[in-house]
């Protein structure tokens, strides 16, 4: 698949390094990234009373299946700490969101692409505009930096490269 995006972020412990290890344990699992965007410091989303988040977004490669790629995140989100039935939008060591799987939708109970809050997450929509600006959303028919025209994407610094 060409057109395979994901957001990662953390905001628990050594949230570089954090970023760093997912990303060796995705290409350790046969995942290509083929563009990443910045690391980007957010507020969080959701539930505020936390630390900020470090996020980056990937434009990525595989042979994997929607679901199969879904098991490969969750294993390499476990490996690093990350318990499962965790506070919804708490504080995590590591979140690798499948944001957009080419034009698939799909909508399981446990598989549901494209993610359904992207287009409720300015800072989501900036970090991916930043490696994908052409890319067309399922069933919108606007590129990804039209979608972003107007929006205030609120606190959303670039933390490093």
């Amino acid at each position: 698949m060409d057109n395979i995006f994901l957001l990662l972020g953390t905001n628990v412990g050594n949230t570089k390094e954090n970023l760093r290890h997912a990303l060796r344990a995705l290409e350790d699992s046969h995942i290509t990234i083929k563009k990443k965007s910045q690391m980007h410091k957010t507020k969080p989303w959701g539930y505020t009373d936390q630390p900020d988040f470090l996020n980056l977004a990937l434009h990525v490669e595989c042979e994997y299946t929607p679901r199969e790629l879904l098991t490969v995140i969750k294993r390499i989100e476990g490996n690093m700490g990350r318990k499962k039935g965790g506070e919804r939008w708490g504080p995590r060591i590591i979140d690798i969101d499948i944001l957009f799987y080419d034009q698939e939708v799909i909508a399981e109970q446990d598989v549901i692409i494209p993610h359904k809050e992207f287009f409720n997450r300015p800072f989501a929509m900036k970090l991916l505009c930043e490696i994908a600006p052409d890319f067309i959303p399922p069933h919108t028919g606007k590129r990804l930096v039209e979608h972003l025209e107007g929006v205030n994407c609120g606190e959303c610094e670039i933390y490093c490269h």
